[in-house]
């Protein structure tokens, strides 16, 4: 993405003209790359300082992120310094890829201090640096401190920019003469290897219009059309190749692509960081939540099949039972002493003749006990173990309805109720927060409306056990049989016919493992006949009073509310 200096100078200017003069109001750090910052300017938005190798950048957002239950150090420091101040300017630090914002704030003897965040977009080596009076008060990534570097970045040390790279700026006056010495190389290589403005897009962009302009190189034309490119005010676009979206201070006719115009390179930024940020946000969420499913599936089934083989070789107990009863029926052919004996089985046809193993140690009668014993021990066991493994297949389709809800999920609250059940359940560890009023999740059904008729489909456990709380009795209630599936509520009313209840039978199988299937079997009923199974799995019920319907799954789009 063309994060270089022409394009973050469009930046910043625009961040110039929206903030200067805005409030802060509220710090956080949502992740171990990034400052939000609320302001307020006729209206609450976010300030972004993302310092990570993909999403580097310094942006407006109205979107809100989840504050972490413990405040990092920086954010603890900016906090300090800079909540209650005023954003004085916005822009580009030492003609470098440095977005510089100064605050002024007052101390406690009401005199104005001024602090700048440096926010340096420099791509795996970017930061974000605290400075007040030159000194570095603190900065978002610790670097360690290289004893050759000329660079110090330890709190208390003079910020210095980084070093030049030794190229020029295509402002600069030796401009001209770089393009005029141009020898015929790759016209883009070589303005990117001699200017430090320009990205490797931007400079193929050049290029393409000197080359598009002039039938023969002209040194003094090319520098020209460079320098008239590099002035140009910004009409922001995004060009989707059909491979990946990016965004660009105006268009850049030597890509192809599906262009979207935009009002701000701000919005054109965000529409292209923000949905890839996301995206980001989303696979690394799924990816950590189906760790912690993975083992719980491994787990659950290994102790299946240990309890199935439990319960296999305890099957065998009946012969001790047996040996019990011949050795009572048959005592008076054992002597003490022995360590076996052969004994008539008159239960079999043919009156077959049993070995059994004695303890010598014992009477003939308490040989008989001990194999009585081994046999109520072993009966127990199977009956502990058939409890146990019943109760280890529910647990094991619990996670795995959890998994189904990973694998659906779309949105981040998506994936955060997941989590947050899986916190419920035990299954991740959460450090404690002295914050007992923590904000509750909106409710984020899925919401329809047919014929006037409102539907909820609940996307996980979480969800639809709220939808069974929030639930009236008389609603109707809807889930597909023998499958995972979201729980599904059309709400009562008068206005509900043979053809709704088809409709949302058909969305309930959509939501569903079988979304792939036909002729789906969907069960439905009274929400008052529906039941909360016991123990702490969410969304686990059983029902009565159902019918059923054989549909085709089908999500019904059109019906869907925004």
């Amino acid at each position: 993405m063309p994060q270089d200096l022409i394009t973050l100078k469009k930046i910043a200017l625009s961040l110039n003209e929206k903030i200067a003069g805005a409030k802060v109001n509220k710090i956080t750090e949502p992740s171990l790359s990034e400052i939000d910052i609320a302001i307020y300017k006729q209206g609450v938005s976010r300030l972004i300082m993302n310092l990570s190798a993909n999403f580097c950048r310094v942006s407006l957002s109205y979107k809100e992120k989840p504050n972490p239950e413990v405040c990092p150090n920086f954010c603890m420091l900016l906090r300090k310094h800079l909540t209650g101040a005023e954003i004085e300017k916005v822009e580009i630090a030492n003609d470098d890829r440095i977005i510089a914002v100064t605050f002024i704030n007052y101390n406690d003897f009401k005199d104005a201090v001024r602090y700048t965040l440096f926010s340096e977009i420099m791509g795996k080596h970017s930061n974000l640096f605290l400075v007040k009076d030159g000194l570095i008060l603190g900065s978002l990534k610790s670097t360690p401190q290289d004893l050759d570097s000329k660079r110090v970045t330890l709190v208390g040390a003079q910020y210095k920019f980084p070093d030049n790279t030794g190229k020029i700026s295509i402002f600069s006056p030796d401009a001209k003469g770089v393009f005029l010495a141009s020898n015929g190389e790759s016209l883009d290589k070589y303005i990117l290897n001699n200017f430090y403005d320009f990205s490797p897009k931007t400079a193929g962009e050049i290029a393409y219009r000197i080359s598009n302009s002039l039938s023969v190189y002209d040194g003094e034309k090319a520098y020209k059309i460079a320098l008239d490119f590099s002035n140009l005010n910004a009409s922001p676009v995004t060009i989707n190749d059909g491979k990946m979206k990016d965004f660009f201070f105006t268009d850049y006719i030597s890509i192809l692509g599906e262009r979207n115009k935009f009002d701000s390179i701000i919005s054109a930024m965000e529409s292209v960081y923000g949905s890839a940020e996301e995206n980001s946000d989303i696979k690394t969420k799924r990816n950590n939540l189906l760790t912690y499913i993975n083992s719980q599936e491994k787990k659950f089934t290994k102790r299946i099949a240990v309890l199935t083989e439990t319960i296999i070789s305890a099957n065998t107990l009946e012969k001790y039972k047996l040996y019990g009863e011949l050795i009572t029926s048959q005592m008076y052919l054992i002597k003490k002493g022995q360590e076996k004996v052969a004994l008539t089985n008159y239960t079999d046809n043919g009156a077959e003749t049993v070995e059994v193993s004695l303890d010598s140690t014992l009477s003939p009668q308490q040989n008989a006990q001990k194999y009585f014993k081994i046999y109520k021990k072993k009966q127990n066991a199977i009956k502990q173990s058939e409890i146990q493994l019943e109760d280890a297949r529910r647990e094991l389709e619990y996670i795995k309805s959890i998994r189904f809800s990973i694998e659906n999920a779309i949105t981040l609250q998506d994936f955060d109720e997941i989590k947050q059940e899986l916190i419920y359940l035990g299954l991740i560890k959460t450090q404690s927060s002295k914050n007992k009023n923590k904000k509750s999740l909106p409710l984020g059904f899925i919401k329809y409306e047919i014929n006037g008729v409102s539907v909820l489909v609940g996307k996980n456990n979480v969800q639809n056990d709220r939808l069974l709380s929030i639930s009236d009795r008389n609603d109707l209630w809807f889930h597909v049989k023998n499958y995972h599936s979201c729980h599904t509520i059309l709400k009562s009313s008068d206005d509900i016919n043979n053809d709704i209840i088809k409709t949302v039978a058909e969305i309930c199988a959509f939501y569903s493992e079988a979304s792939q299937g036909v002729k789906v079997e969907v069960d439905y009923t009274l929400r008052k006949f529906v039941k909360k199974q016991g123990g702490k799995n969410l969304g686990a019920v059983y029902y009565t009073d159902q019918k059923s319907l054989l549909v085709n799954p089908n999500k019904h789009q059109e019906f869907i509310i925004k």
